[in-house]
């Protein structure tokens, strides 16, 4: 019986543009500019919880018997294109879209303008450095995937370079992109600026590590899979599983197949994420992806949680088109994923000149379903 695994790394958020009449404010208006959800006093100096917190992922539903453990220090260069050879329409031309000049690596010092334009933006001893990753597997269900560390206990994670993301053809440039310092350990100092500006009174979860000036929250992933055999093994009655699976094509559904499922639960912390254009940024400085958690049932948030993506499945299926043609499409079914976003600075040139900083309050997307074919 043949089985995929599929390891999911997560992407965390998308980026959207937003148009408006805005009525300009003076730099000491934007300076002091703050979205705040609540306004219980924020403590200076940031408590740390004991317990692991309730949206942590376990492996409670496999049973694991083997497994291998790494550490990495990586530094990689490379261009990523997609093409798509008919365009748009009819009559459309060949297009793409191209990551050009794609870096990782991880600077101890903050990347400079030089380094985002340059072809080698790192030297040879700047690596990102990725420790205690333990892949775990149960031999008849699916696999339990553990990071502990993405980069040090000095604020020094991953960064990620991006020269050039070209639209169409090679003469068209959207700019580039920058994630700086990618890391999951929460420093107190982010924490206290994050209660500060929000007026709340979170606190990270002790690590068992004895770490000064933070804690580490270990990246969690679970991916199970089930054959067709096991899927339609599953089904009752044979007669009602060709039933269903004809409806499945008439009306779009997904139909009885190979899938896999996919669980995952962390905190990353990026110094930067920007747009890079012409050596000038627009971006979001400390940006924190998490979950608040209520620990002592008062009904305020006090202990950072890991976001949570949870049951989100993987499947090839026949589907129905807006044009009722029969298609192929990847379906990924129930995109749970809950998070909330701290943004310490909304800037544009450097964070030195911020717009203000955003919080984002139990963000939730359960109940998504994409379905993804050729045209």
């Amino acid at each position: 019986m043949k089985r995929i695994f599929i390891t999911l790394v997560l992407m965390l958020f998308l980026p959207a543009l937003l148009w408006a009449d805005l009525v300009p404010l003076t730099d000491v208006q934007l300076q002091s500019s703050v979205g705040k959800i609540d306004f219980s006093p924020a403590e200076s100096n940031p408590e740390v919880a004991q317990a692991p917190t309730a949206n942590t992922l376990s492996p409670d539903d496999l049973t694991l018997t083997e497994g291998i453990e790494l550490d990495i220090k990586i530094q990689a260069s490379l261009d990523v294109t997609y093409v798509d050879p008919d365009g748009i329409g009819e009559n459309g031309s060949e297009g793409m879209i191209e990551l050009s000049g794609l870096h990782i690596g991880g600077s101890d010092d903050p990347i400079t303008t030089e380094m985002l334009a340059s072809d080698t933006p790192f030297a040879t001893d700047e690596l990102a450095v990725i420790n205690n990753v333990l892949i775990e597997v149960d031999p008849h269900v699916g696999m339990f995937i553990t990071i502990e560390e993405f980069g040090d206990n000095q604020g020094n994670g991953v960064d990620i370079i991006i020269n050039d993301i070209f639209l169409g053809d090679r003469s068209r440039s959207a700019g580039g992109l920058l994630i700086e310092n990618l890391s999951n350990f929460i420093q107190d100092k982010n924490v206290s600026r994050f209660n500060s500006l929000f007026g709340m009174n979170l606190a990270t979860v002790d690590d068992g590590k004895n770490t000064a000036n933070g804690n580490w929250v270990p990246f969690l992933t679970q991916v199970v899979t089930e054959s067709a055999d096991d899927a339609l093994a599953s089904q009752a009655d044979t007669a009602l599983t060709e039933s269903l699976n004809q409806v499945s094509a008439g009306v779009g559904l997904p139909g009885f197949g190979a899938n896999t499922t996919i669980d995952a639960s962390f905190v990353l912390h990026m110094d930067k994420v920007a747009w890079v254009d012409d050596g000038g940024e627009f971006g979001l400085a400390g940006l924190m992806v998490y979950q608040g958690e209520d620990t002592n049932g008062d009904g305020i948030d006090d202990t950072i949680g890991p976001a949570r993506l949870t049951q989100m499945k993987l499947e090839t299926i026949t589907h129905t088109n807006l044009e009722g043609e029969s298609v192929q499409a990847l379906y990924i079914e129930n995109l749970d994923f809950k998070a909330d976003i701290a943004i310490q600075s909304i800037y544009v040139g450097s964070p030195a000149n911020s717009l203000g900083a955003l919080h984002i309050k139990g963000l939730d997307t359960s109940g998504t379903s994409i379905w993804i074919y050729g045209h």
